[in-house]
């Protein structure tokens, strides 16, 4: 039999991976060749009396492997016209690191060869593991969605008396006694109210993993999870009501299956760190006063007929009108009347004054003591009007 080696010519070899791996065996070899050298070397140390042959292959054996790490290290960046070193020249940008992923989990993969690979191409023997070497790297991957179906068998016990049968409890569902899980309706809420993706592209995404639904089961769903936290919508209401100062607005609602019918209003309260929402028939006094209830504190809001009807039914609601409603009034009446631009010029002065102002207690300060509720700052205001 012919053994043919095949000789590698690291001069000419261009494979970045080959080249790594006769490195490590390189590597590797030295390091048990130097592990026999000590030992021979301390015997001989022991006949001669001495160790300078020791230390000598052994600062020989540092500066390789220094002049070898120094050769491996990328080249310093010393300016000129690639690096942009000189002066006035833009730096070429040289691409960005990776972004870390503090909120992925983190595991590893271990890659082994197979059993017929782990065979030497050069003398054809067998290839063990290296201890403690392998070539690290990052790969963010995706675990893909996968629906299925789960047939869900609920035990049941009897008493040996025979009058007492029990059924072990199922898994949470969105409707009671329905087909889908309590995590299938809150996935399908959560990616149309937060990833906003409608219905029916949900219904074409769940198509391509095999799960054929309709985009009414899905409303049928969300309707459901929205049951649910019927609880904490109350909750969120109550606390924003309990707050002294809040805000108050309303928009319009359109039907879309029939435009030519009044639309239905969107109402909000809102408080810091809270937001409450309510869709109602209309923006009457009636649909205010059973919103904000017996609210006792001040509601910054438009300077609607219906809202100071709501507010005089609950005596203890201070209305605070929003600034840019009046100051849109005020700048709309300044072309029959030139003395609104005192008014525009307060207001103007009024929002000057926020911005200096870094927190909303600042704010406050800054208020009372610069524009006080006794008058406004005249002669401040006066250089504020055009032509003055």
């Amino acid at each position: 039999m012919i053994i043919r080696l095949r000789v590698l010519n690291l001069r000419k070899e261009n494979d970045i991976d080959r080249l790594r791996q006769v490195a490590l065996l390189l590597d590797a070899q030295m390091k048990r060749l130097m592990e026999v050298l000590a030992k021979q070397s301390s015997e001989l140390d022991k006949l001669k009396g001495g160790g300078d042959e020791l230390q000598l292959a052994l600062a020989l054996l540092e500066q390789t492997q220094k002049a070898a790490e120094g050769a491996a290290a990328p080249p310093k960046d010393r300016g000129g016209p690639r690096g942009g070193g000189k002066k006035g020249e833009p730096k070429l940008q040289r691409g960005h690191g990776p972004t870390e992923q503090p909120r992925l989990e983190h595991v590893t993969l271990q890659c082994e060869l197979d059993a017929a690979d782990r065979v030497c191409p050069s003398f054809s023997g067998h290839l063990k593991p290296m201890l403690d070497q392998a070539e690290q790297s990052e790969m963010i991957d995706v675990i893909d969605i996968k629906y299925q179906v789960v047939m869900v068998e609920r035990r049941k016990y009897v008493c040996q008396c025979g009058s007492a049968v029990e059924t072990a409890p199922g898994p949470e569902r969105a409707v009671d006694g329905g087909r889908y899980s309590l995590r299938f309706g809150v996935k399908v809420a959560f990616d149309k109210y937060v990833n906003h993706l409608p219905l029916e592209r949900q219904v074409r995404n769940m198509g391509h993993y095999g799960l054929d639904v309709t985009s009414q089961t899905l409303w049928d769903q969300c309707s459901s999870v929205t049951r649910l936290y019927e609880a904490t919508y109350e909750a969120i209401r109550k606390r924003v009501l309990a707050i002294s100062v809040i805000g108050l607005d309303q928009t319009g609602w359109p039907d879309l299956g029939n435009p030519d019918l009044p639309p239905w209003q969107m109402w909000c309260l809102t408080a810091p760190g809270l937001v409450y929402h309510q869709i109602c028939d209309d923006k009457s006094a009636d649909t205010f006063t059973a919103l904000v209830g017996d609210y006792t504190g001040t509601i910054v809001c438009d300077d609607l007929s219906t809202h100071v009807a709501g507010a005089r039914a609950g005596p203890g609601i201070t209305l605070a009108g929003c600034w840019a409603h009046i100051f849109r009034r005020f700048s709309e009446a300044t072309a029959s009347f030139p003395a609104a631009q005192m008014m525009t010029a307060w207001i103007r002065d009024l929002y000057r004054l926020d911005d200096q102002a870094a927190t909303i207690e600042e704010r406050g300060r800054v208020r009372k003591s610069e524009a006080p509720p006794t008058g406004p700052p005249r002669e401040l205001a006066l250089t504020s009007i055009p032509g003055r």
